[in-house]
């Protein structure tokens, strides 16, 4: 590991918790993966379908099962480490002891959850997303997804193969993010960024936005360019990462996100892979390194800017028009970059504890 690479964060000190193999971090990801795919799926049934009025739903199925083998998979590691007389504390992973108290906390989630439905019924579009016991679930579900993240951030020194189960949990955890935080998901809903007067008979026509709906959709950008990037900085901080790592930490989400409210602006997709390539240009060019700030800086802070440009330009050309002026989304995109570019430098100024 480069030696200021350790300005970003403080090395973990030395556990008593045995490391993850490559191939346990794996099944730990195809877990979170079944996981991750009951809850697009139920969020899907939220955005598509209407009365949905029981707990017990084939997307719940998928839901559950997946946080089940999740808990199993977790439990059979700790299991696998425990020594006659140890703490069982110390038998969890090194790096999973977050994951732990996330199958805890999901599991009681889960129960509030069904406790909840029963009383108040089924929660529908932005109902769903305020409700305690899914904002626990979703904690829940990311506490267990970054566990390859957090197990591969305790041993810094793994070699390129065994860093990809890191790259795709810090993926995953970004899409549960995304997921909670989907009302503000431009690639979800690209009438955040337009205003539309709507005749009787006629095609919606875009027009002159507010205050308040720039203000919503400059928060919107904020959002996504967070749930998008922040994971890409976070691995960044420590290792060095092809190009291509960037470009799809960035695509995959957004066409989950398009999956999950049935593909209503499909050609969002194309869009999102023209600044999903932009973004591993950029990379490519800057190539940055944990040691490198000056280039780490750039590349985080161009980031987001060559990847909203494609976005704008796919708005105006399937609309018609933009209902931002120049200043507004040449504004938005300068923020986007700026908002990378800060914590970027407040996570690099990080110094370890003496």
């Amino acid at each position: 590991m480069d030696v200021t690479a350790a300005h970003a964060f403080a090395i973990p000190p030395a556990s008593v918790h045995r490391p993850t193999s490559v191939v346990e971090d794996v099944i730990t990801l195809a877990a979170g993966v079944w996981l991750l795919t009951g809850t697009y799926v139920d969020g899907w049934a939220h955005n598509n379908l209407r009365d949905l009025e029981t707990f017990f739903t084939p997307w719940h199925a998928i839901l559950y099962s997946g946080f089940a083998a999740c808990a199993l998979w977790i439990a059979a590691l700790a299991w696998r480490r425990h020594a006659p007389g140890a703490r069982w504390k110390e038998a969890i992973p090194a790096g999973y002891d977050a994951a732990a108290a996330g199958v805890l906390l999901f599991l009681v989630s889960g129960a509030a959850d069904f406790a909840w439905h029963s009383v108040f019924g089924v929660e529908q579009s932005l109902k769903a997303l305020f409700s305690p016991s899914h904002l626990g679930l979703a904690t829940g579900g990311f506490l267990i997804l970054g566990a390859p993240f957090s197990a591969a951030w305790h041993s810094p020194g793994r070699p390129w193969p065994r860093l990809m189960p890191a790259v795709v949990s810090a993926m995953l955890c970004g899409m549960v993010a995304a997921f909670i935080l989907q009302e503000f998901a431009v690639f979800a809903r690209h009438g955040l960024i337009q205003t539309y007067i709507v005749t009787a008979g006629t095609q919606p026509t875009v027009t002159i936005p507010t205050s308040s709906s720039i203000m919503v959709a400059l928060a919107s950008f904020f959002v996504s360019t967070a749930v998008l990037f922040v994971p890409v900085l976070l691995l960044s901080l420590r290792w060095r990462l092809h190009a291509a790592v960037p470009a799809a930490m960035v695509l995959v989400p957004s066409v989950a996100l398009q999956l999950m409210v049935a593909m209503r602006d499909a050609w969002l997709v194309p869009v999102a892979l023209v600044g999903a390539v932009l973004v591993g240009v950029v990379w490519a060019v800057a190539r940055p390194t944990p040691d490198r700030h000056a280039r780490l800086m750039t590349a985080i802070g161009l980031s987001p800017v060559v990847f909203w440009v494609p976005y704008f330009a796919g708005v105006a050309l399937h609309d018609g028009a933009l209902s931002f002026s120049p200043e507004i989304w040449g504004g938005t995109l300068a923020w986007t970059g700026l908002e990378m570019l800060a914590l970027a430098v407040l996570t690099l100024n990080v110094r370890p504890s003496q």
